[in-house]
C-alpha cells in the first residue's frame, strides 16, 4: 500500500522548509548585506532552484518578514489580554515583553533579522508601515480605557503606542548586537525609564 502525507505532515514539512530557507537567506544578508544578495545567491546558498525559493517567497523581502512578525490583530488580541489588569502603559509593557520572550525563544533568527531591516532603509520603511497597521487597530483599544469619551483620548492613545513602539525598537537595536541579555529582559529596562501620569 502506499503511504500518503497527510495535510497537517505536509504543512509541518512546509513551514520547516520555509524556516530553513529563511534562515539561509538572512545569513547572507547579514554578512554580505541585503541590497547585495540576490535570490540566484539564495538558492545558490540553498541547493535549490529559483522556482523553488519562488514557491515560498514571492521576493527577498518576504524572506524578513514573512510571517513571524505578528499581525495586527494578533498585537491587539495579546493587548486586551493585559488591558484591565493594571494600567494601559503596563498592559503595552506586558504584551511587549511578552512578544521579546517569544524572539528570545530563537534569538539566532530573530537577531539577524532585526540587523538586517536595522541596516536597510528600504526594510526600515517596510517595518514602520507595520507599525502604522498596528497603531490603527491598538489605538483605538488603548483610547477607549484611558479616557473614555475625552476630548485628547485618541491623541494620549496615540502617544503612549508610539512611545511603546519606540522603546520595544530600542531594546531591539541594542539587543541585536549584544551577545549577552535576554531582550525581555531589555524591553523591561527600557520601558522602566518612561513615566507616563495617568497612565
Amino acid at each position: 500500500m502506499r503511504e500518503t502525507t497527510t495535510p497537517g505532515l505536509r504543512m509541518k514539512t512546509r513551514q520547516a522548509v520555509t524556516e530553513a530557507l529563511a534562515d539561509t537567506a538572512l545569513e547572507l544578508f547579514d554578512t554580505t548585506g541585503f541590497d547585495q544578495v540576490t535570490v540566484a545567491d539564495i538558492v545558490a546558498a540553498a541547493g535549490i532552484s529559483q522556482r523553488s525559493f519562488f514557491r515560498y517567497f514571492s521576493n527577498k523581502e518576504d524572506v524578513v518578514f514573512g510571517d513571524r512578525i505578528p499581525s495586527a490583530e494578533d498585537v491587539r488580541d495579546e493587548l486586551l489580554r493585559h488591558l484591565g489588569r493594571g494600567t494601559a502603559w503596563d498592559a503595552m509593557r506586558a504584551t511587549s515583553h511578552e512578544a521579546a520572550q517569544q524572539m528570545d525563544g530563537d534569538s539566532g533568527h530573530w537577531k539577524r533579522a532585526a540587523r538586517v531591516i536595522c541596516n536597510t532603509p528600504g526594510l526600515r520603511a517596510r517595518y514602520l508601515e507595520k507599525h502604522l497597521a498596528w497603531a490603527g487597530i491598538l489605538v483605538p483599544e488603548i483610547a477607549s480605557r484611558i479616557d473614555p469619551g475625552g476630548r485628547d483620548a485618541t491623541l494620549k492613545a496615540q502617544t503612549m503606542l508610539n512611545t511603546a513602539l519606540g522603546c520595544f525598537d530600542v531594546a531591539i537595536a541594542r539587543w541585536a548586537e549584544s551577545d549577552t541579555d535576554p531582550l525581555a529582559a531589555l524591553v523591561d529596562e527600557v520601558f522602566a525609564f518612561v513615566q507616563i501620569p495617568g497612565a
